[in-house]
């Protein structure tokens, strides 16, 4: 089925295992179920599920034999643009806090990017997430000296790798007032390219992208920033997509500089509103968490980066209902964020992150996409997305009704995904080849690193 990489040609799974999180309706509880069906797919959807369904005359059907089908993982915050930092030599000056490590290697990473290196990171991060079966990617860029057509090329990558993907620019006040011009000039341009179908789109199709409104921490960011960013957001129906009290420097700096507190301050110029997607939170009050919740906005819990930049643990025993995980660029992993994120919450003592928290926390990501998409996420019902995962044959464990959550945070590996789906085509399959030079890519991360060793 390799030709169906360039269209999506009709296709009758049958005999699979489905797991679905949520119902068909958009506003519907979380009502996790599993049962074998078969899935025909057409025109990026699933139009219909059944048991014994009939082929369509010239419709390629598969058995499954009962292999493992799910929804596409969602990845709500994600850094395609740090993909080749791997690898690159330790900075000169050895970071001693939180704010050392953005000064000696993030902020220094995004000034090195050129064009092409924006888009073979995203191209190369898309596909390791796809390997780990991400289909739908909230991407947070940032490339200061790349600024103008940089979300287009973010973009390409992500159809080149075949994922989807909700992308918004890193908007800035660090590079100046010129700088943050470009970064808001970027933002509007993407928000407008975003906002219908380019022409040739069928109307009924599930959209690839969508934008956000994008910005840093609170503290890199003047009033007037804030002002225009929530204009913006006003503007497009939108939200906001930033990082938001990744540790204490956020709240540290906002007090040296006369501010009120990150999240009051955020509020403050609109910010805190339905569809904004706040990063981190791990140095919230129990005000803030209300507030949160009062207003509508998500949270994102990125435990791994957390521990990995020793900002410390977020309380995400007390995150609002809407609330989910990302993995801020350290890998595309989700089954390693969801299984680390609860490990981390047992370190002590059962807890604060049990069962329920973990299923919140997962199901989470598709109730945001459903919001940003209009589309039902987490479904295989007919009429949702055609994007999901088959397990592989030597899957060891069985998946049934009650035990899908614990198979995701106990059993369940990237090693074990046989193929994933986007569009209601075979975007990768175990064993395809890179969409991607490897040798371009070494030589892209080279680039990038020499130019960091001199800024």
């Amino acid at each position: 089925m390799k030709q169906s990489r360039k269209g999506a040609p009709g296709a009758l799974l049958t005999n699979a295992n489905v797991l679905d999180y949520l119902p068909p309706q958009m506003n519907a509880a979380p009502d996790p179920r599993v049962e074998i069906a078969d899935l025909r797919i057409a025109g990026g959807r699933i139009i219909e599920r059944g048991r014994g369904l009939a082929p369509h005359e010239g419709e390629e059907v598969r058995d499954l034999g009962g292999r493992t089908v799910m929804p596409g993982l969602i990845n709500a915050h994600h850094h395609l643009y740090s993909t080749l930092a791997p690898g690159m030599p330790p900075p000169a000056n050895t970071p001693r806090s939180f704010q050392d490590v953005l000064t000696e290697i993030w902020w220094k990473l995004d000034r090195a990017l050129d064009p092409e290196a924006i888009r073979i990171s995203a191209v190369s991060g898309a596909w390791d997430s796809l390997r780990c079966g991400t289909t739908l990617i909230f991407d947070h860029h940032s490339s200061l000296t790349s600024v103008g057509g940089s979300l287009d090329l973010v973009e390409q990558g992500l159809r080149e790798a075949g994922v989807r993907g909700c992308l918004c620019y890193e908007v800035t006040d660090r590079g100046g007032p010129g700088s943050r011009d470009t970064c808001l000039e970027e933002t509007r341009r993407y928000l407008q390219k975003t906002a219908a179908p380019g022409d040739g789109v069928p109307a009924h199709s599930v959209p690839w992208f969508k934008g956000l409104v994008g910005a840093h921490a609170g503290f890199t960011l003047e009033d007037g920033t804030l002002d225009s960013l929530a204009a913006l957001c006003t503007e497009f129906d939108t939200g906001v997509h930033m990082h938001l009290a990744e540790g204490s420097t956020d709240r540290e700096i906002c007090k040296d500089r006369g501010w009120p507190d990150p999240l009051e301050r955020l509020d403050r110029h609109g910010l805190i509103r339905p569809r904004s997607l706040l990063a981190h939170g791990v140095d919230l009050t129990p005000l803030d968490l209300q507030t949160i919740e009062e207003k509508g906005a998500w949270l994102v819990h990125n435990g791994r980066s957390n521990m990995n930049n020793g900002v410390g643990r977020a309380p995400v025993d007390r995150f609002p209902p809407r609330s989910c995980l990302g993995t801020d660029g350290l890998d595309g992993n989700m089954f390693g964020e969801l299984r680390t994120t609860f490990y981390r919450g047992n370190e002590t003592g059962r807890g604060p992150l049990g069962f329920h928290g973990a299923e919140r926390f997962w199901i989470g990501g598709y109730q945001l996409a459903r919001e940003i998409f209009g589309e039902p996420f987490g479904s295989l019902d007919a009429g949702a997305p055609a994007d999901f995962l088959i397990g592989c044959e030597d899957q060891k464990q069985p998946l049934h009704q009650g035990n899908w959550l614990s198979l995701l945070l106990f059993g369940m590996q990237p090693r074990l995904i046989q193929e994933v789906w986007v569009d209601g085509a075979p975007r990768y399959r175990r064993g395809d080849p890179a969409p991607y030079d490897g040798q371009a890519c070494r030589a892209a991360a080279q680039r990038i690193w020499d130019r960091m060793a001199n800024l």
